[in-house]
């Protein structure tokens, strides 16, 4: 038996009001662009890796924050087998009696969505995911820690020759990582199923709730300053501040996941009879993520959070 350690990079679309994302819509969220894996053997050693970059054929423009996180190129795609190729290519190459591991929830996903759009007939093996295993013996809790945290933990240092956001070379420090994690049974308790993608199902998430003494409380409590991405739920950091709305308990500020991209986070705070308030948290992925536009609109949000503190220092 073999282990494979898997590990996917998608591009996405400008907006979700272009004209790519409008012709395929909830069918296709993100069109995979790289096929990363590492192959070990029974005794956990690396005995062979694999990488593809895929040509899309919807989401034919490569995303620019995509570009910068990844390193990926448009000359990387353009002439690159297309997804069904890519993926028969890596089912061959992984052969038979292997275990299919990722780290992370999101790739099955994608990988699922992709297979099902592209027609491809072939049902998923088992996959098992490394993070939470990791997390249980980090003692994290439910708290997913990113491959860096892991790489940290057990004292494995990032090595020039492998750039972290390439498929094959994450998939190289997830082995890294795995090589110091417990045995088999214990990773197969930790099954992945694909999630259905949709816009709506990944755009918003269920409004929390928690008790604040004041609003003052509410908005410099760790669920308004860390607001977890609607997506990967790992936690991101409001930078500039909240701003109150015109509808009254209102205030919304501005965050950026790594992976997904710019955040808006609403907080809503309804007085209780008792005293204090219920703060509603919401958080929900800009329609827009463009680069352009999401460092227009960080600055346009310092600018009047910095108005709104000279306002109130004024009036003290």
């Amino acid at each position: 038996m073999q282990y494979i350690i898997m590990d996917l990079e998608w591009n996405q679309p400008l907006s979700h009001h272009s004209m790519p994302f409008k012709r395929v819509g909830d069918k296709l969220m993100f069109e995979l662009i790289q096929i990363g894996a590492v192959k070990l053997d029974e005794e956990r050693r690396l005995v062979g890796s694999f990488n593809r970059h895929i040509m899309p054929t919807h989401y034919k423009k490569l995303n620019p924050r995509i570009r910068r996180i990844t390193g990926i190129q448009q000359d990387d795609l353009d002439g690159a087998p297309y997804f069904k190729d890519a993926l028969e290519q890596f089912v061959a190459w992984c052969s038979e009696d292997f275990v299919l591991m990722t780290w992370g929830c999101d790739d099955i996903s994608v990988l699922a969505q992709n297979m099902a759009f592209f027609g491809f007939d072939d049902k998923l093996p088992p996959v098992y995911d490394l993070q939470p295993l990791f997390g249980r013996i980090s003692n994290a809790g439910k708290n997913r820690h990113s491959l860096r945290k892991a790489m940290a933990y057990y004292g494995i240092r990032p090595s020039a020759d492998h750039a972290f956001h390439s498929a094959v070379d994450d998939a190289y420090y997830t082995a890294l990582v795995f090589q110091r994690l417990p045995a088999e049974e214990d990773i197969k308790a930790f099954p992945e199923a694909p999630r259905k993608l949709g816009q709506r199902d990944r755009v918003k998430k269920k409004a929390a709730e928690k008790r604040v003494a004041t609003v003052l409380q509410g908005l410099s409590s760790s669920e308004a300053m860390f607001p977890a991405c609607p997506v990967c739920a790992r936690k991101t950091v409001v930078t500039e501040g909240y701003i109150p709305q015109s509808e009254e308990g209102f205030h919304l500020a501005l965050s950026d996941c790594e992976q997904h991209g710019l955040i808006k986070s609403e907080l809503q705070f309804v007085p209780q009879e008792n005293g204090g308030f219920a703060m509603l948290s919401r958080v929900s992925l800009s329609e827009q993520q463009h680069p352009a536009y999401v460092r227009t609109k960080h600055i346009q949000w310092a600018q009047k959070v910095q108005e709104l503190k000279e306002k109130e220092s004024q009036a003290c």
